[in-house]
């Protein structure tokens, strides 16, 4: 009786930890705005190395694809400015306005992606 009892006790505590601790699909841990402008920073890198590669493929491109490579790369960069002012903003961003400053950043960076690729 003791043993059935503790291995049922066991049973429901493994049950309970394996579903208790599997972590919500949906959350996302949310990050200090010095750890978020430090993770936009390096997303900035990102956009340049992806720009000087479109810069490569289009001098070593010919014709219509050099003119379509180069008008993305021209659009991109405009773009990347845009990234850099909206990563500024979230540095200076106040608590109360952090969040929809952030949003607008992650839009900005989505869109830039969509853009080079």
């Amino acid at each position: 009786m003791l043993r059935t009892c503790m291995l049922c006790c066991a049973m429901a505590g493994i049950t309970g930890i394996t579903i208790g601790c599997k972590p919500d699909p949906e959350s996302k841990p949310s990050l200090t705005q010095s750890e978020a402008v430090a993770a936009f920073e390096s997303r900035l890198v990102e956009a340049d190395k992806a720009i000087a590669d479109l810069k490569e493929k289009a001098e070593k491109a010919t014709g219509d694809e050099k003119v379509q490579l180069e008008a993305k790369r021209k659009e991109a960069a405009g773009l990347r400015e845009a990234l850099a002012k909206k990563t500024s903003e979230l540095k200076a961003a106040t608590a109360d306005k952090w969040e929809s400053v952030k949003q607008d950043a992650d839009a900005a960076f989505e869109a830039f992606n969509k853009q080079v690729k």
